[in-house]
Protein backbone atom coordinates (compact mmCIF):
# COMPACT_ATOMS: atom_id res chain seq x y z
CA UNK A 1 0.00 0.00 0.00
CA UNK A 2 2.88 2.02 0.43
CA UNK A 3 4.72 1.94 -1.98
CA UNK A 4 1.26 2.43 -4.08
CA UNK A 5 0.77 6.03 -2.44
CA UNK A 6 4.08 6.82 -3.34
CA UNK A 7 3.93 5.79 -7.10
CA UNK A 8 0.44 7.73 -6.81
CA UNK A 9 2.56 11.07 -5.17
CA UNK A 10 5.20 10.47 -7.75
CA UNK A 11 3.04 10.42 -10.73
CA UNK A 12 1.25 13.74 -9.76
CA UNK A 13 4.53 15.42 -9.59
CA UNK A 14 5.53 14.19 -12.89
CA UNK A 15 2.17 15.75 -14.44
CA UNK A 16 2.33 18.82 -12.59
CA UNK A 17 6.47 19.50 -14.05
CA UNK A 18 4.96 18.41 -17.35
CA UNK A 19 2.22 20.97 -17.26
CA UNK A 20 4.93 24.22 -15.64
CA UNK A 21 6.77 23.09 -18.38
CA UNK A 22 4.35 23.63 -21.17
CA UNK A 23 2.79 26.80 -19.66
CA UNK A 24 6.24 27.98 -19.45
CA UNK A 25 7.46 27.30 -22.65
CA UNK A 26 4.79 28.39 -24.47
CA UNK A 27 6.37 31.20 -26.61
CA UNK A 28 9.98 30.66 -26.63
CA UNK A 29 10.29 30.32 -29.84
CA UNK A 30 8.50 33.35 -30.69
CA UNK A 31 9.72 35.21 -27.63
CA UNK A 32 11.49 39.01 -28.00
CA UNK A 33 12.60 41.55 -25.57
CA UNK A 34 8.75 43.57 -25.49
CA UNK A 35 7.96 40.09 -25.79
CA UNK A 36 5.11 38.39 -26.85
CA UNK A 37 3.29 39.80 -23.68
CA UNK A 38 2.27 36.01 -23.42
CA UNK A 39 5.81 34.88 -21.81
CA UNK A 40 6.47 38.02 -19.48
CA UNK A 41 6.04 35.61 -16.19
CA UNK A 42 7.19 32.46 -18.18
CA UNK A 43 10.36 30.78 -18.50
CA UNK A 44 12.13 32.46 -21.62
CA UNK A 45 11.92 36.09 -20.11
CA UNK A 46 12.75 34.65 -16.57
CA UNK A 47 15.80 32.67 -18.66
CA UNK A 48 16.37 36.46 -20.40
CA UNK A 49 16.48 38.40 -16.59
CA UNK A 50 18.67 35.62 -15.16
CA UNK A 51 21.63 35.90 -17.95
CA UNK A 52 21.58 39.53 -17.20
CA UNK A 53 20.01 40.29 -21.36
CA UNK A 54 17.16 41.73 -19.67
CA UNK A 55 17.39 44.74 -17.10
CA UNK A 56 15.28 45.14 -13.93
CA UNK A 57 13.47 47.98 -15.66
CA UNK A 58 12.92 46.41 -18.57
CA UNK A 59 10.61 43.33 -16.27
CA UNK A 60 8.92 45.89 -14.61
CA UNK A 61 8.29 47.93 -17.73
CA UNK A 62 6.75 44.82 -19.30
CA UNK A 63 4.65 43.71 -15.97
CA UNK A 64 3.21 47.13 -16.19
CA UNK A 65 2.04 46.95 -19.50
CA UNK A 66 0.69 43.26 -19.11
CA UNK A 67 -1.42 44.31 -16.33
CA UNK A 68 -2.66 47.59 -17.13
CA UNK A 69 -2.18 48.67 -20.94
CA UNK A 70 -5.77 49.77 -22.32
CA UNK A 71 -4.97 47.73 -25.61
CA UNK A 72 -4.48 44.51 -23.91
CA UNK A 73 -7.94 44.60 -21.94
CA UNK A 74 -9.55 41.95 -24.21
CA UNK A 75 -6.93 39.25 -23.44
CA UNK A 76 -6.33 40.47 -19.68
CA UNK A 77 -9.76 39.41 -19.25
CA UNK A 78 -10.03 36.38 -21.04
CA UNK A 79 -6.63 35.40 -18.74
CA UNK A 80 -8.35 36.55 -15.45
CA UNK A 81 -11.11 34.41 -16.45
CA UNK A 82 -8.90 31.44 -16.94
CA UNK A 83 -7.23 32.10 -13.51
CA UNK A 84 -10.51 32.21 -11.81
CA UNK A 85 -11.05 28.84 -13.47
CA UNK A 86 -7.98 27.63 -12.48
CA UNK A 87 -7.76 29.08 -8.85
CA UNK A 88 -11.59 27.37 -8.15
CA UNK A 89 -10.79 23.92 -9.60
CA UNK A 90 -7.34 23.58 -7.41
CA UNK A 91 -9.05 24.83 -4.31
CA UNK A 92 -11.73 22.02 -5.01
CA UNK A 93 -9.41 19.79 -5.81
CA UNK A 94 -7.30 20.16 -2.59
CA UNK A 95 -10.19 20.69 -0.42
CA UNK A 96 -11.92 17.12 -1.27
CA UNK A 97 -8.26 15.65 -1.31
CA UNK A 98 -8.46 17.02 2.17
CA UNK A 99 -12.01 14.99 3.12
CA UNK A 100 -10.25 11.66 1.60
CA UNK A 101 -12.96 12.32 -1.76
CA UNK A 102 -11.10 9.82 -4.52
CA UNK A 103 -13.71 11.05 -7.39
CA UNK A 104 -14.57 14.67 -7.44
CA UNK A 105 -17.89 14.90 -9.87
CA UNK A 106 -19.20 18.28 -8.16
CA UNK A 107 -18.62 21.77 -9.12
CA UNK A 108 -16.06 22.68 -11.85
CA UNK A 109 -15.58 18.99 -11.87
CA UNK A 110 -19.11 18.81 -13.67
CA UNK A 111 -18.16 21.14 -16.15
CA UNK A 112 -15.25 19.51 -17.32
CA UNK A 113 -13.12 16.60 -16.43
CA UNK A 114 -10.01 18.62 -16.16
CA UNK A 115 -10.88 22.07 -14.98
CA UNK A 116 -7.35 22.81 -14.22
CA UNK A 117 -6.25 22.15 -17.36
CA UNK A 118 -9.12 24.12 -19.32
CA UNK A 119 -8.48 27.62 -16.99
CA UNK A 120 -4.53 27.16 -17.83
CA UNK A 121 -5.97 26.75 -21.45
CA UNK A 122 -8.31 29.95 -20.80
CA UNK A 123 -5.48 31.74 -19.92
CA UNK A 124 -3.24 31.04 -22.84
CA UNK A 125 -6.36 31.98 -24.66
CA UNK A 126 -6.34 35.21 -23.12
CA UNK A 127 -2.08 36.33 -23.41
CA UNK A 128 -2.33 34.82 -27.53
CA UNK A 129 -5.09 37.46 -27.56
CA UNK A 130 -3.11 39.94 -25.79
CA UNK A 131 -0.11 39.01 -27.94
CA UNK A 132 -1.74 39.19 -31.25
CA UNK A 133 -3.36 42.54 -30.21
CA UNK A 134 0.07 44.69 -30.48
CA UNK A 135 2.17 42.14 -32.82
CA UNK A 136 3.72 41.98 -35.49
CA UNK A 137 4.61 38.59 -35.07
CA UNK A 138 3.96 35.55 -37.64
CA UNK A 139 0.27 34.54 -35.99
CA UNK A 140 0.33 30.85 -37.53
CA UNK A 141 3.98 30.29 -35.49
CA UNK A 142 2.38 31.17 -32.55
CA UNK A 143 -0.94 29.60 -32.93
CA UNK A 144 1.47 26.47 -34.03
CA UNK A 145 3.00 26.64 -30.95
CA UNK A 146 -0.44 27.18 -28.93
CA UNK A 147 -1.89 24.12 -30.52
CA UNK A 148 1.23 21.82 -29.82
CA UNK A 149 0.39 23.09 -26.44
CA UNK A 150 -2.86 22.02 -26.33
CA UNK A 151 -1.56 18.46 -27.49
CA UNK A 152 0.73 18.50 -25.02
CA UNK A 153 -2.37 19.19 -22.11
CA UNK A 154 -4.39 16.15 -23.92
CA UNK A 155 -1.96 13.77 -23.79
CA UNK A 156 -0.89 14.31 -20.06
CA UNK A 157 -4.91 14.49 -19.41
CA UNK A 158 -5.47 10.90 -21.09
CA UNK A 159 -3.07 9.57 -19.37
CA UNK A 160 -4.09 10.80 -15.91
CA UNK A 161 -7.59 9.20 -17.14
CA UNK A 162 -5.79 6.21 -17.80
CA UNK A 163 -4.73 5.80 -14.53
CA UNK A 164 -8.13 6.94 -13.00
CA UNK A 165 -10.07 4.20 -14.77
CA UNK A 166 -7.84 1.18 -13.73
CA UNK A 167 -7.94 3.18 -9.91
CA UNK A 168 -11.76 3.49 -9.48
CA UNK A 169 -13.18 1.89 -12.68
CA UNK A 170 -16.58 1.71 -13.75
CA UNK A 171 -17.56 4.87 -11.24
CA UNK A 172 -14.89 6.64 -13.45
CA UNK A 173 -16.11 5.12 -16.84
CA UNK A 174 -20.15 6.26 -16.09
CA UNK A 175 -18.21 10.19 -15.10
CA UNK A 176 -16.78 9.90 -18.06
CA UNK A 177 -19.49 9.52 -20.39
CA UNK A 178 -21.55 12.29 -18.25
CA UNK A 179 -19.17 15.09 -18.26
CA UNK A 180 -16.88 16.52 -21.39
CA UNK A 181 -12.84 16.17 -21.65
CA UNK A 182 -11.23 19.16 -21.41
CA UNK A 183 -13.66 22.18 -23.35
CA UNK A 184 -17.32 22.50 -21.77
CA UNK A 185 -18.60 21.10 -24.85
CA UNK A 186 -20.19 17.73 -25.08
CA UNK A 187 -19.06 15.16 -27.56
CA UNK A 188 -21.07 13.59 -30.15
CA UNK A 189 -21.62 9.83 -29.88
CA UNK A 190 -19.69 9.05 -33.03
CA UNK A 191 -16.28 10.95 -32.73
CA UNK A 192 -13.11 10.19 -30.71
CA UNK A 193 -13.14 12.13 -27.85
CA UNK A 194 -9.30 13.05 -28.38
CA UNK A 195 -10.50 14.02 -32.01
CA UNK A 196 -13.33 16.09 -31.09
CA UNK A 197 -10.76 17.71 -28.54
CA UNK A 198 -8.56 18.92 -31.46
CA UNK A 199 -10.92 19.97 -33.56
CA UNK A 200 -12.34 22.35 -31.39
CA UNK A 201 -8.69 23.52 -30.55
CA UNK A 202 -7.83 24.01 -33.81
CA UNK A 203 -11.37 25.58 -34.50
CA UNK A 204 -10.37 28.12 -31.81
CA UNK A 205 -6.99 28.84 -33.26
CA UNK A 206 -8.44 29.70 -36.80
CA UNK A 207 -10.42 32.33 -34.95
CA UNK A 208 -7.40 34.08 -32.89
CA UNK A 209 -5.84 33.92 -36.53
CA UNK A 210 -8.30 35.60 -38.59
CA UNK A 211 -9.81 37.83 -35.03
CA UNK A 212 -9.71 41.61 -36.48
CA UNK A 213 -7.49 42.69 -33.10
CA UNK A 214 -7.46 46.42 -34.52
CA UNK A 215 -10.83 46.96 -33.30
CA UNK A 216 -9.65 46.07 -30.07
CA UNK A 217 -6.66 49.13 -30.25
CA UNK A 218 -9.97 51.14 -31.50
CA UNK A 219 -12.77 50.21 -28.36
Amino acid sequence: MGNLKTGERVRHLLEAIFTALLFGTQTILNAGIFISIMSIPLLPYLFYYLSGQVPLEALEFNIHVMLFAKAFWVGRAIALIGVAVLSLAATQLLWNRHKGVVLIKTGMYSVVRHPQFFGIITITIGLTVMVLTNSNSNSFQILGLWLIQILGYIAIARYEEWCLSKKIGEEYRQYKRKVPFLFPVKCPSRIPETLFTIFIAVLLSVVLTFFPYGLILIL
